[in-house]
């Protein structure tokens, strides 16, 4: 809809008691337009840091389900063979990896950790907390190989998480040529998540070598959320770095073979099969990998939520009641007896066709102002939004 300019002589031919109007009328579009950004602002941020709160949860419950299964199923169905008979070692099979422990999704395990991890995942991904929480986000200029750290921790760690969750694996000595691509893709995800998350955070807490990369009072955080997050950051990179010692010493010449988990071919059934549990040495050695990944796990999880706990957005009170919008504002004034009528409440809205049409008709109905010498003139057409009307009003004013 085009909009009618007018002349110097017509303003002011509008009188100061109208002006005035105006004033008032700006500034109340003013005040609405600026409520309605800070409450669509914090309903944004405090929506992230409830989804981050979610995620978290969910990844925390992943991991204590598929631990508590692992043990529960080493006690029970581990301690047999595939065809139903107990191992010639009386112990029960271990993995050395939650990996390994929750690759088949059609066991409790699998489906278990899948569907908490990656719902986790999702949350995470979608709260956005890297630019919307302020003890999280760092700003765009801190950069490394010309990428915000801020878009690193948003693309990295959430990710890695899902493709933990999708991408299982199987045990290496059942594994295939076409099951080593999905190996490979797994521990991509693995370093994503852990990786990924431990150089993001300890770069925006200036945790040991990252100290001093950081402008200082760059982070808004409490010394105690700062404190705490330090630790759980400890905590993810001990317990990743046994879990990662561990497992080449697994992979090393230093087990002996015979004293590992014997593999082979069981009559009546395809493909490589359990034989044999490990020795109690060996046995011990899967016990600490699994159990410092499932910390590891979990103080990266417990980090999340520390976020979330000093987390000022989560505090953030809405109002209780949501202002009332229709589909168009109309904003207009009688010209004759320089009197200005109010914006039309929402039982005056009408639909987006029906509202082009009285618009056109309007704009070609004239309507006289008295001191104007008859010139015909709409002064203030409909506008559908509030930013609208002050962008038409000061233009009116300014002409």
């Amino acid at each position: 809809i085009p909009l009618p300019r007018m002349s110097s002589v017509e303003l002011a031919s509008l009188g100061p008691d109208l002006h005035m109007s105006l004033l008032e009328e700006v500034r109340e579009h003013v005040r609405l337009v600026s409520a309605r950004a800070a409450f669509t602002e914090a309903e944004a941020r405090k929506r992230a840091a409830s989804l981050l709160c979610a995620g978290a949860l969910s990844g925390f419950l992943g991991f204590c389900f598929a631990f508590a299964i692992g043990i529960v199923r080493e006690q029970t169905a581990g301690k047999r063979d595939v065809n139903g008979r107990l191992f010639e070692s009386g112990r029960g099979y271990f993995p050395a990896t939650v990996s390994e422990m929750v690759h088949n999704q059609s066991e409790p395990s699998g489906k278990v950790f899948f569907a908490f991890c990656f719902v986790g995942a999702i949350m995470i991904f979608f709260s956005w907390y890297p630019t919307r929480l302020q003890n999280v986000y760092i700003g765009d200029d801190a950069q490394i190989f010309g990428v915000s750290w801020v878009t690193i921790r948003q693309f990295i760690p959430a990710p890695g998480m899902m493709m933990l969750s999708i991408i299982t694996v199987v045990p290496p000595a059942q594994a295939t040529i076409l099951d080593e691509f999905c190996i490979c893709l797994h521990l991509i995800g693995a370093a994503m998540l852990f990786v990924g998350y431990f150089v993001c955070e300890a770069h925006a807490l200036g945790w040991g070598p990252f100290a001093g990369w950081l402008e200082k009072g760059k982070l808004r955080d409490t010394p105690t959320s700062i404190r705490q997050r330090k630790l759980c950051l400890t905590g993810i990179g001990l317990f990743y770095l046994v879990f990662c010692v561990v497992q080449v010493v697994l992979c090393s010449p230093l087990v002996d073979p015979e004293e590992s988990d014997q593999w082979g071919f069981v009559p009546g059934h395809e493909g490589v099969h359990l034989v044999n549990t490990a020795t109690w040495h060996v046995k011990w050695l899967k016990v600490v990998s699994y159990g410092s990944e499932v910390l590891a796990g979990l103080l990266l999880i417990g980090s999340h939520l520390v976020i979330w706990c000093h987390s000022e957005e989560r505090r953030y009170d809405l109002p209780e009641e949501l202002s009332k919008l229709c589909s168009h504002s109309r904003f207009e004034f009688d010209a004759d007896d320089n009197s200005h009528n109010d914006l039309q409440s929402s039982s005056d809205c009408t639909s987006g066709e029906d509202y082009g049409v009285i618009e056109t008709q309007r704009l070609q109905s004239r309507a006289s102002c008295p001191g104007t010498g008859g010139q015909q003139f709409v002064a203030f057409p409909a506008i559908r939004s509030g930013l609208a009307d002050l962008y038409c009003i000061s233009l009116r004013r300014c002409a």
